[in-house]
């Protein structure tokens, strides 16, 4: 059983037809139906079972595929590694929830990728709890999130700045003109909320039953842009952080009464492997954070 066999049998699998799979990595089909007779050979099951539209997978060859993609993902894992030792890996993998990618994250990328044009900076949205899950993986080398509520005990975290959550409505809301707004005045107001999962979700609802209520969420979204736009059109009210509520012309943001603070910071796993690459993005965003914000 050789690692290219196992590439080219999975690659058929996926695709569900041996020619799509020839193209995707660049071979010619017969060199995959080889590599897969050889394997059927080797081990003496079908692991295809052919037929007039081509193939099925048989409960053989579903078992191998299962087990073939393990393997495969471990070989990515580990040549990453080597690649990295020999300072070849050239990607970091960042998670940033659509707010942070909104106000903080453009400029910091820029100036990254003029200092390392070299390295690819892979990002991916998401909500913090998401991110996270993604950071324990493996998945992710950083986050940026709201750290608040994490603990140092679990992760590194390099503190970046503050910010503070406020109510936004429509220039021409009523509360428009307000400087600042209770939880009891905005409990019957319709609002737009990030899904379950983001971190700005929880710390809302947190507020809203701390004074006895629920919020009256009319909407749920992963998207900022359609939270943007249900705020800006009058259809709801919404939350988002003050910085980028300034930046929107046709939404004001408001402090609540008690005002809701949150701290963001690069996040990294405790005790994980740091690629030089990564390590070289640590000491940028150190540099960064001490000379922008």
């Amino acid at each position: 059983m050789k690692l290219h066999q196992l590439q080219y049998f999975c690659a058929a699998c996926r695709s569900g037809n041996i020619t799509r799979a020839a193209a995707e990595l660049h071979v010619s089909q017969p060199s995959i139906s080889m590599a897969i007779r050889e394997l059927e050979n080797e081990f003496g099951v079908l692991l295809l079972q052919r037929n007039n539209k081509g193939f099925e997978i048989t409960r053989e060859g579903t078992y191998f595929y299962e087990r073939a993609m393990v393997l495969l993902e471990q070989a990515d894992e580990l040549n990453q590694m080597m690649c990295d030792m020999g300072n070849q890996r050239k990607r970091i993998n960042l998670g940033i929830p659509p707010m942070i990618g909104t106000f903080l994250f453009p400029k910091m990328y820029r100036e990254f990728r003029k200092a390392f044009p070299e390295v690819m900076l892979n990002s991916r949205e998401g909500g913090s709890r998401y991110l996270l899950e993604m950071l324990d993986d493996s998945t992710l080398d950083f986050a940026i999130l709201p750290t608040n509520q994490l603990s140092e005990d679990a992760y590194n975290i390099l503190k970046m700045t503050d910010t503070e959550t406020v109510f936004c409505v429509s220039k021409d809301h009523p509360l428009a003109n307000r400087e600042t707004v209770s939880i009891q005045e905005i409990k019957e107001e319709p609002l737009i909320m990030f899904n379950d999962g983001f971190y700005q979700n929880v710390v809302i609802k947190e507020r809203f039953e701390k004074e006895g209520y629920r919020p009256n969420i009319l909407h749920y979204s992963s998207q900022f842009y359609t939270i943007r736009e249900f705020i800006s059109d009058g259809i709801t009210g919404g939350f988002m952080f003050r910085d980028i509520a300034q930046a929107v012309p046709d939404i004001k943001g408001i402090s609540l009464e008690d005002p809701l603070h949150i701290q963001i910071g690069l996040v990294w796993k405790k005790n994980q492997h740091m690629f030089h690459d990564a390590a070289r993005f640590l000491e940028f965003t150190k540099k960064y954070v001490k000379s922008n914000m």
